[in-house]
């Protein structure tokens, strides 16, 4: 194993302002993720000197040489106070698309109760992708476009006393699912198209930006904030750190968010559902881009 201090982002400090690396190689795409096995195969049984399997698994997380899938919003999105919308949904980790598409097609005509969008599948399971251990997820950047419905410009300490926001809620295993029918993605989550006004109790989890949110907009800012928010399985700051509040009141990110558990914790199946949230009064949350890109390791 690579020491600690040699592995790329440990501690999250090397990816942790909200800048947007234009210099990054391109991603894998999942058929790519298949050239994988051929470097591990020489790495393994080629070279003069066989590298043992774990120092293999070692050498490309320190590369970031992950496959990856990356969803993004379709069009723009204007989200009213406490009309929370999801703006997208990740293909659940470690799976193509089209092959959840093609099994929900053929188990649409069985006679099975709860057989609808947003069921699961009962009868057979798509196969998914090479993927290494349970929790293969190695890093997700987030890049979102926005601004609230203020009249400022962007400034420091902009975060203070912001209602509007972003959220990434983890479905679990969505692979059973019935996530697209006929080409199309499925709602499976309650009132995803933010339809029905809530109300929210002080004690309700998703009042304020508590411990799932990823991004916050500046207060009353109208001018766009393109940002990059990325996780990353070896993030190691503590939500009551000085590190994390420094970064929630600098960039807006949020500190429970920090620590890479929820890159290290998901599981091959799951989705993230990337929500906009405003609240109270005439705050609104005006999002111009969004998308999710989602890495895995083989």
């Amino acid at each position: 194993m690579l020491p600690l201090h040699l592995r790329r982002g440990f501690g999250g400090q090397h990816h942790i302002e909200n800048e947007i690396d234009n210099n990054e190689p391109p991603p894998l795409t999942p058929s790519q993720a298949r050239d994988l096995n051929q470097i591990r195969f020489i790495l393994q049984w080629k070279l003069k000197k066989l590298v043992p399997p774990e120092l293999v698994d070692s050498i490309i997380d320190a590369a970031e040489y992950w496959p990856s899938t990356k969803n993004v919003m379709d069009g723009q999105r204007t989200v009213r106070f406490d009309r929370d919308q999801v703006l997208l949904k990740t293909v659940p980790l470690c799976f193509e698309r089209k092959s959840l598409e093609r099994l929900a097609s053929r188990t649409e005509s069985e006679p099975e109760s709860g057989s609808g969008p947003g069921s699961e599948l009962q009868t057979e399971s798509a196969k998914p992708l090479p993927h290494r251990t349970a929790h293969p997820c190695r890093k997700i950047i987030f890049h979102i476009k926005s601004h609230d419905q203020g009249s400022a410009r962007i400034h420091e300490d902009m975060y203070q006393g912001s209602f509007t926001w972003f959220d990434a809620e983890v479905i679990h295993e969505a692979h059973k699912k019935k996530m697209y029918v006929d080409g199309t993605e499925q709602e499976i989550l309650d009132d995803e198209g933010g339809r029905v006004k809530k109300h929210f109790e002080p004690s309700d989890a998703h009042l304020l930006p508590r411990s799932k949110q990823v991004q916050m907009n500046g207060a009353r800012v109208s001018e766009t904030q393109d940002r990059e928010i990325t996780w990353h399985y070896l993030d190691g700051i503590e939500a009551d750190s000085t590190a994390a509040h420094d970064i929630e009141r600098r960039l807006g990110r949020g500190r429970y968010t920090l620590d890479g558990r929820v890159v290290r914790e998901l599981e091959v199946g799951d989705s993230i559902a990337l929500w906009g949230r405003a609240r109270f009064g005439q705050w609104a949350n005006h999002v111009f881009e969004a998308s999710v890109r989602v890495f895995w390791a083989i």
